[in-house]
């Protein structure tokens, strides 16, 4: 038996989430006992003593260095000072940021700002994708420029309490334009701007749309405005770190060779209301488009946008080919086959007649051929 020490907060769904991957691993291998331990805690004395190897997502450099001059196999999980010496894992952040700002693009937003925390690597990585991402159709990113350096007591502790600088947070998110489309560094920034727009005015999220990462269903769903959120896949990512620790016990991998950071893919895009809308006039247009994103899995047609937009059938046509680009039945089908076209990309092992189903049609033939109509190949060749 091999005993693992890991080095992990558990109060938030991140941590939690990472600890099941080590923990399927662990089921699999059959020979690993994992042993648990708090970030700061000095309760249990010296917490890698009698171990063969080490998972942590120390934020500190100086626990880092400590980690590191056991000389036991270890991987970093939090990688905020990537190191040659020391395998690390994380979450694909360049992905995650890609996601958040394709959706806000998608949404016809034009205003855009990111909210993180300043001098954390993973909050950086996330500011600068996702403003590289804007810059390629021709957008700005206002950025929340506030250094805030994580320590390990701020990862352990990782509650819904009041940010650290709510002053100036507040004076930032007052400056934002309106209709401003606001990607942050997790779920608990998303939290803390949530309840700050609703201390100073701005209306969420008709004013300002919030998205986090994490997908903290807890966090997110108990807000007073459901938060919308990016699932980093902590699971694949705690099972990764466990293979990867699998592996130096194994010495199939060579230290100074392997890449300092391992990235792995992250899971979808969970909308909730925080950016269910469109900076779009009128406001029945935008209510209907909404009404699209919310009816995914229903069979829709112009005849239902006009139930919900009480206009006439010209007036609906008119306002779509100007604002939208494009007829109201072409944007439903393009709507349904862009979320096809993801899943398809995104889930290798989902069966056709889900994807079917998850996009609103009730026959898997007649799926296949309207995607063939519309992308010229059929759906199997996007797996």
């Amino acid at each position: 038996m091999k005993t693992i020490a890991l080095l992990f907060e558990s109060t938030g769904e991140y941590g939690r989430e990472f600890l099941k991957g080590v923990a399927q691993y662990a089921r699999e291998r059959r020979d690993w006992r994992l042993r648990l331990h708090p970030l700061t805690s000095s309760d249990d004395g010296n917490p890698i003593a009698g171990c063969d190897g080490i998972i942590s997502r120390a934020a500190e450099a100086a626990t880092m260095r400590w980690l590191k001059a056991s000389g036991l196999p270890l991987v970093d999980a939090f990688c905020q000072d990537p190191d040659a010496g020391v395998i690390g894992v994380d979450s694909d952040h360049d992905a995650i940021a890609t996601m958040a700002a394709e959706y806000f693009l998608n949404h016809k937003f034009t205003n855009f700002a990111y909210c993180g925390y300043r001098g954390t690597r993973y909050s950086d990585m996330l500011a600068a994708a996702f403003a590289r991402t804007l810059a390629k159709a021709g957008h700005k990113c206002l950025e929340y420029r506030t250094v805030e350096l994580p320590t390990d007591a701020m990862i352990l502790d990782d509650k819904a309490r009041r940010p650290r600088s709510p002053h100036r947070l507040a004076e930032w998110i007052a400056k934002l334009p309106p209709r401003t489309a606001l990607f942050c560094a997790n779920d608990l920034r998303a939290y803390h701007v949530l309840d700050i727009c609703q201390e100073i005015g701005r209306e969420v999220p008709s004013d300002i749309a919030i998205m986090g990462v994490d997908n903290d269903t807890v966090l997110c769903s108990c807000a007073s405005v459901p938060l919308s959120s990016i699932d980093p896949n902590a699971l694949g990512v705690g099972y990764a770190a466990a293979q990867a620790l699998d592996d130096l016990f194994e010495k199939r991998t060579k230290r100074k060779k392997a890449p300092p950071v391992n990235y792995v893919k992250p899971g979808e895009l969970i909308v909730r209301e925080s950016t269910q809308t469109y900076p779009l006039a009128p406001p029945w247009l935008e209510k209907v488009l909404v009404y699209v994103d919310v009816n995914m899995t229903r069979p829709l047609s112009a005849r239902d946008l006009l139930k919900v937009a009480g206009v006439s059938h010209t007036a609906l046509q008119k306002m779509f080919t100007r604002r939208v680009g494009m007829s109201p039945n072409r944007y439903i089908l393009t709507v349904k086959m862009r979320e096809a076209q993801r899943l398809l990309t995104s889930y290798k092992k989902m069966r056709i007649s889900e994807i079917a189903q998850r996009t609103g049609f009730t026959d898997q033939k007649y799926f296949c051929r309207t995607y063939h109509g519309y992308f010229g190949h059929a759906p199997s060749r996007g797996k």
